[in-house]
């Protein structure tokens, strides 16, 4: 099986840490690693460097070599220009095709952090089993912990098996997926009991993907077809940029019915540190705790997370409640943790008032 990494993306959840030229997957978030490092790492418990690509913007080209060094130039996939993960998943998967065409293949993040990836790659390792067996797609879902309108969601069905003897990696039927529930139905969601995040884990063949982008997204696959049948040639994909900009999900994991997929709930231990919230439960012990970066002395505070990157400045927090703090070189940033994803609209805001050095 070949896995594709993709980190390409901005982060914009994440400002102001995260930057267009400095994005957070090129960052140690998480201990003393890039993020992009540490899903590379997770993957070569289970696959070799070969089984391993890489896709993200031209402009990072000279960061993720550096930090990828093992990987063989071949195996970087570059993108002309950003145009949203749709395009971005069609591009990667049409390139593995064209030099693997019988692979199976997996999409990969690079902003996750995992606490058991050897569940991880078991994860994969059976998906890609059921994949060769019964040409069917396997999104990995995981149990929410809280109700979140800002992750895709997977209903799934009725209990198929344990897979490899254990509940953490448990085969079930697929029923549908839900892209961004709004948040009173992501609750509804986790009362029922019978829906999953997304984790983005897509296990297929690379025929699959594209057909539906075939049907679904008929001007991206156009597109790609020209580049594929031009052997990915500069001329071609210079008509990269031709494609609309969609999400995978709108492109692909939204047009999956049930008798073409399964899903597997996995206990890997899975958070999106794409945004500042995820990145708290990932470190916390207790939804009330506070969790801190850098110079930081906090009084009485209770389920906040505060990271200060300047080692000359203090920051000092009393009796907040909720909040998100943040302390870069030239930004500070206080909101409400709920509001994390509204940081995109802001940033917007910001590029409105001729603020742009600060994105």
């Amino acid at each position: 099986m070949k896995n594709i990494i993709f980190a390409g993306g901005t982060g914009k959840r994440f400002w102001p840490a995260s930057r267009k030229n400095s994005p957070k997957q090129f960052q140690n978030i998480v201990g003393s690693k890039p993020l992009i490092k540490l899903k590379y790492d997770y993957l070569r418990l289970g696959f070799k460097p070969e089984d391993i690509f890489v896709s993200t913007g031209i402009q990072y080209k000279k960061e993720v070599e550096e930090i990828l060094k093992e990987l063989p130039q071949s195996h970087f996939i570059y993108e002309p220009e950003m145009r949203d993960t749709g395009p971005a998943v069609a591009l990667a998967v049409a390139y593995v095709k064209k030099h693997f065409p019988n692979e199976v293949v997996s999409t990969q993040w690079a902003d996750h952090y995992i606490k058991h990836p050897k569940i991880f790659i078991e994860s994969l390792k059976e998906a890609e089993k059921i994949v060769k067996s019964e040409n069917k797609t396997i999104i990995i879902g995981v149990k929410p912990t809280f109700p979140s309108p800002h992750r895709g969601h997977i209903k799934f069905g009725k209990k198929i098996k344990n897979l490899n003897g254990s509940d953490k990696n448990v085969l079930c039927e697929f029923i549908r997926f839900v892209e961004k529930p709004a948040l009173e139905v992501a609750r509804q969601y986790i009362r029922a009991g019978d829906y999953s995040w997304n984790t983005g884990y897509f296990i297929s063949t690379p025929d699959l993907i594209l057909d539906k982008y075939k049907k679904f997204a008929r001007t991206t696959y156009g597109i790609i077809k020209k580049i594929y049948d031009s052997d990915f040639s500069a001329k071609s994909l210079a008509e990269f940029g031709k494609a609309n900009k969609i999400s995978f999900d709108y492109a692909f994991a939204e047009n999956l019915n049930p008798s073409e997929a399964y899903t597997i709930n996995s206990g890997m231990g899975w958070y999106d540190v794409g945004e500042w919230i995820s990145l708290k439960e990932a470190l916390q012990h207790s939804d009330s705790d506070v969790v801190t970066h850098g110079e930081v002395i906090d009084s009485n505070s209770e389920n906040c997370l505060v990271y200060n990157y300047e080692p000359k400045k203090l920051v000092a927090t009393i009796q907040l409640k909720d909040m998100i703090v943040v302390n870069t070189r030239d930004v500070i940033a206080v909101f409400h943790k709920d509001d994390n994803p509204k940081l995109k609209e802001f940033l917007k805001k910001l590029e409105k008032k001729g603020k742009s050095q600060y994105l």
